[in-house]
């Protein structure tokens, strides 16, 4: 079991509610965007999710070679690299990239690489719960119960 009874109680949210939605004004950029932020600190499966993401990195390793923890270790490291006159530096937005990756991919892969090293009955309780949770894509806002479906919180593409 991956998870057993005596965890239970500290993984149930004591004082549960929707995720909100608060919106972060990007005043260095112009015509003045926002980010959109998902406070998902008193979710009903918040605490349960934590554990999850650390059961997944028990039962495999990803090599986060290309991690960005923060700005100071990203400019360090950029000093350090070694270029040459046929290199590129590139940059990727992640803008709208959370809510666009496909649940059924993303398990269809977790599952592959879990069926490497683990048993069948371990798989089938880590995907019911991953399942579970990237099923649930909704948040508050305005005190309206908004379900995401895909892009950004100010999209049109919602079911409220």
């Amino acid at each position: 079991m991956i998870i057993d009874k005596r965890q239970i109680k500290f993984l149930t949210q004591k004082k549960a509610s929707p995720p909100t939605f608060k919106a972060q004004i990007k005043l260095h950029k112009t015509d003045i965007p926002i980010r959109p932020v998902i406070n998902n600190r008193k979710a009903p499966a918040y605490e349960l999710a934590k554990h999850l993401a650390k059961i997944l990195n028990q039962y495999f390793t990803l090599n986060n070679h290309y991690t960005v923890t923060n700005s100071t270790k990203l400019a360090n490291d950029l000093t350090k690299l070694q270029t040459h006159e046929n290199h590129r530096m590139i940059t990727l937005d992640i803008k709208d990239i959370y809510v666009n990756i496909p649940i059924v991919e993303t398990l269809d892969i977790i599952k592959a690489r879990l069926l490497q090293n683990n048993g069948t009955q371990i798989i089938h309780q880590i995907l019911s719960l991953l399942r579970a949770f990237l099923s649930q894509n909704y948040f508050t806002f305005q005190q309206k119960s908004i379900n995401q479906i895909r892009a950004s919180p100010w999209d049109h593409r919602y079911l409220v």
